[in-house]
């Protein structure tokens, strides 16, 4: 089976050590890429990339690309590396996702076998256990660690897994806005026409596990005016993606999300991002805005009552969340009176407004 080509793309800012781990862990795949495309949005970037070009003199078939950016923004870094890569498949990973030796290849299998090209993207399992367990990176932090052992013990009851779900929202999908009116979601069984064991649909794909056709990731960019980390960036371009093919979760394919906490925004204002953000994609996409909008304002306030509770188990007595969703709410009916002209520029600039909150 000849595999298809890949390039690794991978925006980053500020931690160019664990971005070093991720590139070593791309050259040691079974499968190496064709090309190692990073986006650096750090001042120091040409440094940074003093200190990577040294790990491929062992790979000369490998081509790097190192490309700075001037905006801080992750959807306009994954553009950028979009449009200098050749490969015939994008692996869009986060710099801190760490490859077992067999993810490429496992996930380009997906691909190879999909002759008839019904498959737009493949997205990997996220694996506690890290492949760098050997530098002291064998699992998370213990903060995370809990966390996973509290996400396993759900899973074993269905009530408590409606509950994750409907009463806390822990899922990205119950609050963005599906905005292709008409547009039917794959069923359950179009995978398995596929012929292919392991694989199982899925919605969107997260942005630390998901690879995609170059030229399937051409026709539907990134959000542009999304600025810094971009809550829901992912599940946005992703449904976006669905519109050219099945989008398949592969479970044989393992990598490990490293999550460094000081990359995120703070609570605040990351709840208040991801609700403005679904406003805007469903501004701007809607093919049934008064239909939509409702929608998401019925959604947006369910919400309301889950930060509430997420803050108060957890005992964040200053309720951020809730007062991220509140300021959120308040600005949406805003974002939606928007005109085309205005949308792109005025929302760059509200979300300039929480990003400078102290």
């Amino acid at each position: 089976m000849t595999l298809p080509t890949w390039s690794h793309c991978i925006p980053t800012l500020n931690r160019v050590d664990i971005l070093l781990k991720a590139v070593r862990l791309s050259l040691a795949q079974t499968c190496p890429p064709l090309e190692l495309v990073i986006v650096d949005a750090s001042t120091n970037w040409a440094e940074n990339r003093t200190k990577v070009e040294p790990l491929l003199e062992a790979h000369p078939q490998v081509r790097l690309i190192y490309l700075p950016c001037t905006v801080r923004s992750i959807t306009v870094q994954r553009n950028l590396a979009t449009e200098a890569a050749s490969g015939d498949i994008l692996f869009c990973f986060d710099d801190d996702t760490m490859m077992h030796p067999d993810c490429a290849e496992t996930i380009l299998k997906v691909y190879a076998a999909d002759t008839e090209g019904r498959i737009a993207g493949v997205t990997a399992n996220n694996d506690p256990v890290s492949p760098l367990s050997t530098e002291g990176l064998e699992r998370k932090s213990s903060a995370i660690d809990e966390k996973a052992k509290r996400g396993a013990s759900v899973s074993r009851s269905r009530l408590m897994q409606w509950v994750w779900r409907e009463v806390f929202l822990m899922n990205t999908l119950r609050l963005f806005v599906p905005y292709d009116e008409g547009r039917p979601l794959a069923p359950a069984d179009e995978a398995a026409r596929l012929g292919q064991p392991g694989l199982t649909p899925v919605l969107s794909m997260i942005g630390y596990a998901m690879t995609v056709r170059r030229s399937v990731a051409l026709r539907e960019p990134f959000e542009p005016h999304l600025l810094a980390y971009a809550p829901c960036e992912d599940t946005d371009a992703t449904y976006r993606f669905s519109r050219h093919g099945l989008l398949v979760l592969t479970d044989r394919a393992r990598l490990h999300h490293f999550e460094i906490a000081a990359a995120r925004l703070k609570r605040r204002q990351v709840a208040a991002l991801f609700l403005m953000n679904v406003a805007y994609f469903t501004r701007k996409h809607s093919n049934a805005p008064e239909k939509h909008r409702k929608r998401y304002f019925h959604l947006a306030r369910r919400r309301i009552l889950a930060e509430f509770l997420k803050d108060g188990l957890t005992r964040r007595f200053s309720f951020p969340q809730v007062a991220g969703t509140l300021y959120a709410l308040r600005k949406a009916p805003e974002i939606f009176a928007l005109t085309d002209a205005e949308l792109g520029p005025r929302y760059e600039a509200m979300q300039r407004e929480v990003l400078a909150w102290k």
